[in-house]
């Protein structure tokens, strides 16, 4: 079920007893959307392209916030995408200046935007990104600017969460004493059950020769 400015309106009026209205709250919601896809791989999506022969970098999407599962395969396999291993940053450095060699990636790792693999490709790869990102703060629909509060991306599993962060939000700049309360359910209550309940993608085993 979508979630609608006006829904989120409504449960601090008549929670606080307040009358908001139109696009007074507009700045606060869209922190609040921003605030709980920071805490958590909610908002996925997928991002495909392909690699180029000897270049050992590339960019990831703007809304990008972390790699869920990165996959690769030739461009002309028409097979599932291999998983990759993933490796700290700072292994990765290391490896690449012992053996800058070529090949077909195994490995990756991410750092500041950009995704490296390993071994830098010796030829054109199909590379699949499933990642997970920050709501944004407005979209472009149909060459029309559209604010984030207007295009709420949470279903419905997420209402409580954002009810509660946005009665913070409010009850906060109001200096309310309630505003603590609405915090601690937020980050005590509705955060842990959301992460626990969340689906990651399956993690891939990588075993030892031999096994």
């Amino acid at each position: 079920m979508t979630i609608l400015k006006a829904e989120l309106i409504k449960v601090v009026n008549d929670t606080l007893k307040r009358g908001y209205t139109g696009t007074q709250l507009d700045e606060k919601i869209t922190s609040v959307l921003k605030d709980l896809s920071q805490r958590g791989n909610f908002l996925q999506d997928e991002f495909k392209r392909a690699t180029i022969i000897d270049r050992d970098y590339y960019s990831l999407p703007d809304n990008f916030k972390d790699l869920l599962f990165v996959g690769m395969k030739s461009s002309d396999d028409l097979t599932i995408y291999k998983p990759l291993e993933y490796e700290r940053f700072a292994m990765y450095k290391r490896n690449i200046y012992y053996s800058s060699t070529t090949g077909t990636p195994t490995r990756y790792t991410w750092q500041s935007g950009y995704m490296y693999p390993r071994p830098i490709p010796d030829a054109e790869y199909n590379m699949y990104l499933w990642y997970s990102y920050i709501h944004p703060e407005t979209f472009t629909i149909e060459e029309e600017t559209v604010k984030a509060c207007d295009n709420i991306l949470f279903t419905d599993t997420y209402r409580k969460a954002l009810e509660l962060r946005l009665l913070y939000e409010v009850a906060e700049s109001l200096n309310l004493d309630d505003a603590q309360k609405y915090d601690t359910l937020y980050l005590m209550d509705e955060i842990p059950r959301l992460r626990a309940n969340l689906k990651e993608p399956i993690q891939i085993a990588v075993y030892r020769d031999g096994f």
